[in-house]
């Protein structure tokens, strides 16, 4: 099974190895997509996690026991379709090509597994039926 893991750290926890524990214990390959992380203030990760559907609902038990709000996400941008004109502006900043447009169609096709997260193509969509799943860090 192959999702995507997003945490966030009360303050008590920013101290404490997850990855470390996720890989050790639950022996899951994880990659970090997005992390804010302030020592003794706060948190928030989203993982791409990859395991056996057993060993990562275990861990997401393991994280949500420890304290953490812990979620898996099938996706980390949603695309209302009814807003959607199919203009391609978000292709044009999806260096990953999880959003593409093209022939015969020319209709906007979105792979969530490709996704990592970055949002950019959330400020230019016009037709704002772009929206994230992941709040961006506050700094």
């Amino acid at each position: 099974m192959k999702t995507k893991l997003y945490m966030r750290f009360p303050t008590a926890l920013t101290n404490t190895p997850v990855t470390y524990e996720l890989i050790k214990h639950f022996d899951l390959k994880l990659n970090i997509l997005k992390a804010n992380i302030d020592f003794n203030l706060m948190g928030s990760i989203l993982y791409d996690i990859e395991g056996p559907s057993k060993a990562i609902a275990d861990a997401l038990a393991y994280l949500q026991d420890l304290g953490l709000s812990a979620e898996l996400i099938p996706s980390v941008i949603t695309i209302d379709e009814n807003r959607c004109t199919d203009c391609g502006l978000c292709t044009s900043v999806c260096g990953i090509k999880a959003l593409t447009i093209g022939a015969p169609d020319w209709k906007l096709s979105f792979d969530p597994a490709k996704c990592v997260g970055c949002n950019h193509c959330i400020p230019v969509c016009p037709s704002r039926a772009i929206s994230g799943l992941v709040p961006e860090p506050v700094l």
